[in-house]
């Protein structure tokens, strides 16, 4: 039987994600960052920069997952309105957070604290800020929804240091099968298989690698011995139909 796990949705925010200029990497480091401590990711969607269009999938995703996370537009061009549109679908008010402020004065010292960059300390009123030590300018969290700006090398860092303070859930349990055969050959016993067992997820990945052709089966449940149950049912089929089973 499945445990009941947290569940998370992934928004990424920025026209130039949609237009193919910036290529999202961000969405794969916090599904990876998610597994590793036990929650699952449900859904990743990517947005416009436009009020409307954002406010509808946080209030959407923030009813349906235990945690939602959103990058990108939060900067200091016009185009960043993903904290303005969080206030308005949390229906907060919009303000200027003194901490936030106080961050970038300090962080600005030298330089000019511009216009531009004082529009990143604007945040709904409610906020709790979230530390970013590279550019200073914070994300935040608000109820269950955690906003994090969209420039890879920074969210990493962030990321990282946010998902310590959420504390290790039930971790899954995983191993992986490759085999030489072909899907077409045991796509209909594992499909069997995969039906006698509906609490273990069994993935199955064709891969090229070194001008050898393979296909990688990922198995993963809840339940330790339920796992070693289904990988030894599969390993024996694929071992007696010689497809130089491995695994790992």
């Amino acid at each position: 039987m499945k445990i009941k796990r947290k569940t998370s949705g992934i928004i990424i925010i920025g026209n130039e994600v949609l237009s193919g200029k910036t290529l999202d990497t961000n969405s794969n480091f916090l599904c990876k960052k998610l597994h590793e401590i036990g929650i699952e990711c449900k859904e990743i969607s990517v947005v416009e920069d436009i009020e409307k269009t954002i406010v509808k999938k946080v209030n959407s995703f923030r009813k349906k997952f235990d945690f939602v996370f959103t990058t990108g537009g939060i900067g200091p061009t016009h185009d960043d309105i993903t904290s303005k549109s969080i206030a308005v679908a949390f229906k907060d008010k919009f303000v200027l957070n003194k901490l936030a402020k106080a961050r970038l004065k300090k962080h600005y010292s030298d330089e000019l604290l511009t216009k531009a960059r004082l529009k990143m300390a604007y945040l709904p009123s409610r906020a709790t800020l979230i530390d970013n030590p590279v550019s200073i300018a914070p994300g935040f969290s608000l109820d269950n929804v955690h906003v994090f700006p969209g420039v890879p090398k920074i969210f990493e860092i962030m990321l990282t240091e946010f998902i310590k303070g959420i504390g290790e859930q039930r971790k899954f349990f995983k191993k992986n099968i490759t085999t030489e055969i072909p899907e077409g050959i045991f796509a209909e016993y594992v499909g069997k298989v995969q039906k006698k067992y509906p609490d273990v997820d069994i993935g199955s990945y064709p891969y090229f690698k070194k001008k050898s052709f393979g296909v990688s089966l990922i198995i993963k449940s809840d339940s330790e011995e339920l796992l070693d149950t289904v990988c030894d049912i599969i390993y024996k089929y694929l071992d007696k139909k010689n497809g130089k089973p491995r695994l790992f």
